[in-house]
């Protein structure tokens, strides 16, 4: 229990202080939440709900929800979005609210989407929720802090019929954070970090009723490890996509998102850790359910592969 709470002291530490974003095991069937200039692609009013429970059987371990839409404006070559998110680690918790601009470059046989997003970033610090060894600890306030930042990311994605690849950049003004105690002179401040993000897959069409999709996301943010996903999945009877991936080679992926009909799909991912973290946590799950309402004259790519 002792190496628990102390993994759990510097997981929080480390969280507060590089404000790490929340990790997607589902980020192929939802890219819009790491790339802003994914908004439009999918040529439809696109919505998704996800919810994700992190090691699950730690105390304070990480929640987060979100719900993301996002559609073409017509014939402009334009495009929105909307993201909502809350995310929550131990006794510090992130609401995140903000909306998206894109441009849809049409090339030759592809196409070529900027997008630019800006929202506000609340932190939130319970000090209530930490339990202190000594009496009378400075930091022992009993109070909740809250600090409220403007944030904007942004991003390239560039694809074809079977082919993508985006670039994000999130956070980009690297805001710091200053929780003023209303009860006492203590300011503590916490900064806001970029995120580097970069993702690609590929569509094979084996068989007329199976397609196979590789896909890789690689995270970057200054002061942290890197990031690096790397998943195959398997589209059966352009129904059921199922597949497997690693992270870090500390954890293993298990996913499936299904096609109810046309217009709706729920997702499903699993993830085993492989290192010793395993052995006091059940591993992590995550949800997703996904609406997709199809505009006048779709021409582009099929949203069930991309």
């Amino acid at each position: 229990m002792k190496k628990v709470l102390l993994f759990l002291a510097l997981v929080v530490g480390a969280h507060v202080n590089a404000q790490q974003d929340a990790i997607y095991s589902q980020y192929m069937f939802n890219p819009f939440a790491i790339n802003p200039a994914y908004a439009g692609s999918r040529n439809s009013y696109s919505a998704v709900l996800l919810h994700r429970s992190q090691w699950v059987g730690m105390p304070g371990a990480p929640s987060t929800q979100s719900f993301a839409i996002h559609a073409p404006a017509m014939k402009s070559g334009l495009a929105w979005g909307v993201n909502l998110a809350h995310d929550q680690i131990g006794p510090t918790r992130n609401i995140i609210a903000a909306g998206t601009a894109a441009y849809i470059l049409k090339l030759k046989d592809s196409k070529l989407a900027f997008g630019l997003r800006g929202g506000i970033y609340n932190s939130i610090f319970d000090r209530s929720l930490l339990n202190f060894k000594e009496d009378g600890d400075q930091l022992d306030l009993g109070s909740k802090e809250s600090a409220i930042v403007p944030s904007f990311d942004f991003g390239m994605y560039y694809y074809k019929t079977k082919f993508y690849v985006g670039l994000s950049a999130n956070h980009l003004t690297k805001h710091v954070f200053r929780y003023d105690d209303p009860q006492d002179s203590v300011t503590t401040t916490m900064a806001l970090r970029r995120h580097f993000m970069a993702n690609a897959g590929y569509v094979w069409e084996l068989k007329r009723n199976f397609i196979l999709k590789p896909s890789f996301m690689l995270k970057i943010v200054p002061g942290a490890p890197a990031n690096l996903d790397i998943n195959i999945a398997a589209l059966l009877y352009k129904r059921v996509w199922v597949g497997i991936g690693v992270r870090n080679t500390s954890s293993v992926v298990l996913m499936t998102d299904i096609n109810i009909t046309d217009f709706m799909r729920i997702g499903y991912a699993y993830d085993a850790n492989l290192n010793k973290l395993g052995g006091f946590n059940s591993g992590s799950h995550e949800i997703l359910l996904g609406f997709d309402f199809n505009l006048k004259n779709n021409q582009t790519i099929s949203p069930r592969y991309l």
